[in-house]
């Protein structure tokens, strides 16, 4: 595959952190996979000139984000630059983190499959900082919830931050997947008999991120005097680069540690593997971070054969085994932090216990291995959005493309006004036995199923269980429409919604559901207008691009990448269909702009009367 990887940041630079890791050794990993991958991240000052290069096997394109003017302009000004640059690659899928929103663009004006991984969005960030949202703030973090929901796939490193970006941001869980970040474990460990860039105390324990709030520095400059006063020849060295904004923060830590200040050192932001090297000599690492959704550093350290004290939160717990390989505190706490760092230091046999099991388990994360899960979701974004997978997007993809009702949606409303004209007959009839075709998560009949007999089938076995799991009242069954497991005249009244357009042959397929109606039963189903007059009046749709609206229109209202698979039907057609099959039209309801409606409701009869209504 062509592969793109967006990134904010990117070695070599000052201030790296775990979205800069990520990239710099996924990207090598996918290149020696195969893959053709291109890096693209905004140019900083203190790193390399602007343009392309080629590193370790992979193009590396660093665009110049343009003068300041404004922070508005310049998001949006640089997010364009960006998907330029990947545009120009021509890649099969772009990888991006969520933080900064760097695929926004191409989520808004591309038609090529973005990935997006969870890494901590912006605004999590500034809240466990404790810093005030500026309008700024919350214009990255539109952006970043808005890539994120229009990509063709998320995944997270953690569990822990796929549930809380889901709850933060509303999407729902199984939506996003679960794969371990990595290190190039080679790599790390070479740091082991690296020269420091620097002297270094006989003994010490050593703080290795970037001094901000949310890293916990708080909490260690509570601890560390205790710690220190146990320890007369222990000393603490703090390896980061200084966060401005929380500059109030680390004075207050200062002030803290002042009474054992000359056995404190700080090393200012250094490059990587110098950091690493420092870490390699240090007795322990101590991680006090109020929040991580991953943290690189316990890995690293891990891999070092360094034990780890890390904070109970985050993704912390789902890499450390507490006693085995590393020990877990309560986050923010001084006083757990202070005893658990001097019970540790008092035992050295549990020390070299904890590094070996450490050592042991960071293997799990290595980057070969951890590539190949990654390469696998791209690939398979690729498949679905080229259409390579066929039926698969029916079976196991469904969710993620068949929400009309999201609220995300361009069709929410006209949506909820068609559901609730369905909602509205099953409201007002007796107990009836009803079939939904096609029904996905129970969206229509599911709040009916405590007062009809209600069986809904579907192709797909993820929405039946998500159905099941809301309306446990329903009677679920897994079928091919076209070929439905029921007797003739099972049925009183039969609902096929967003179904026929998915089906090859309209007539069969209307055959089908009037197979299964008892004869007086209704059947209530709807067709996607092939006139693509509608189309205009929802921009999002076609996501503002003249050309794609051109190409949408030429294919009858289907975006082009779904023509394959859907298509949209001219009323003279659904009528012939229903009077070809022996049903008699009662009435046709209209939903979408005026002039030209984007869906047909049809109400028919096996059997019965009614007088037939008009379709434009």
């Amino acid at each position: 595959m062509r592969l793109s990887l967006l990134t904010p940041e990117y070695p070599p630079g000052e201030k790296l952190g775990g979205i800069a890791t990520h990239t710099h050794t996924m990207a090598r990993a996918l290149a020696r996979l195969g893959h053709a991958v291109q890096v693209v991240t905004p140019w900083k000052a203190n790193g390399l000139p602007a343009g392309t290069t080629i590193e370790d096997g992979v193009t590396v394109n660093r665009v110049d984000p343009g003068p300041h003017l404004h922070a508005v302009v310049d998001r949006f000004r640089t997010n364009r630059r960006l998907a330029d640059a990947v545009r120009a690659f021509r890649p099969d899928v772009v990888h991006a983190a969520e933080f900064d929103a760097d695929a926004w663009w191409l989520t808004r004006f591309s038609t090529i499959p973005v990935v997006t991984r969870l890494a901590t969005p912006t605004g999590l960030v500034m809240d466990t900082n404790t810093q005030p949202w500026v309008p700024h703030t919350h214009l990255l973090n539109a952006l970043e919830r808005d890539q994120t929901k229009r990509s063709a796939a998320i995944y997270a490193s953690t569990r822990a931050i796929a549930r809380r970006v889901a709850d933060y941001w509303r999407i729902p869980p199984e939506m996003i997947q679960v794969i371990p970040n990595s290190i190039d474990l080679a790599a790390v460990a070479a740091n082991r008999t690296a020269e420091p860039p620097m002297a270094l105390p006989k003994r010490f324990i050593a703080f290795f991120g970037r001094l901000e709030g949310r890293k916990g520095i708080a909490t260690l400059g509570r601890a560390i005097p205790g710690v220190l006063a146990a320890n007369p020849d222990l000393h603490l060295m703090m390896i980061g680069g200084e966060d401005s904004a929380s500059a109030a923060i680390i004075d207050q830590f200062r002030r803290d540690v002042a009474p054992v200040a000359d056995r404190v050192h700080f090393t200012g932001a250094l490059p990587r593997n110098d950091a690493l090297a420092v870490v390699a000599r240090a007795e322990m690492a101590v991680v006090p971070s109020l929040w991580e959704s991953f943290g690189f550093v316990v890995v690293e350290a891990m891999a070092l054969g360094v034990p780890v004290v890390a904070s109970d939160c985050g993704g912390f717990p789902e890499i450390i085994e507490n006693g085995r390989t590393g020990w877990l505190v309560p986050p923010g706490q001084a006083e757990p932090l202070r005893d658990m760092l001097i019970a540790r230091l008092a035992d050295p046999e549990g020390l070299k216990a904890a590094a070996a099991a450490g050592l042991e388990h960071a293997k799990s994360f290595d980057v070969d291995t951890v590539a190949a899960q990654v390469a696998a979701l791209l690939e398979n974004a690729k498949a679905e959005r080229s259409q390579a997978a066929g039926s698969g997007i029916y079976n196991n993809g469904y969710r993620r493309h068949f929400r009309p009702d999201h609220p995300t949606t361009p069709f929410y409303r006209i949506y909820d006004e068609k559901r609730r004209a369905v909602a509205a007959e099953l409201e007002r009839l007796p107990r009836m036995r009803i079939l939904d075709v096609g029904g996905g998560y129970g969206r229509i009949t599911g709040p009916f199923a405590d007062r009809h007999d209600v069986t809904l089938v579907d192709i797909s076995h993820e929405m039946l269980a998500e159905a099941k799991e809301r309306f446990p009242a329903l009677t679920v069954q897994q079928a091919d429409a076209r070929k439905l497991p029921f007797a003739d005249d099972s049925f009183d009244i039969v609902i096929a919604m967003d179904l026929l357009c998915h089906l090859p042959d309209l007539e069969a397929g209307v055959r089908e559901l009037q197979r299964v109606v008892k004869p007086g039963g209704r059947i209530v189903c709807d067709t996607t207008n092939a006139n693509p007059l509608w189309v205009i009046a929802y921009p999002r749709y076609y996501r503002w691009r003249p050309d794609r609206l051109l190409a949408t229109m030429r294919c009858h209202g289907v975006l082009p990448e779904w023509k394959a698979l859907v298509r949209h039907h001219w009323a003279p057609e659904m009528r012939k269909a229903i009077a070809a099959t022996g049903l008699t039209l009662q009435k046709t309801d209209h939903f979408g702009p005026p002039g030209v409606a984007k869906w047909h409701l049809w109400w028919c009869r096996r059997g019965g009367k009614g007088t037939e209504g008009h379709a434009s």
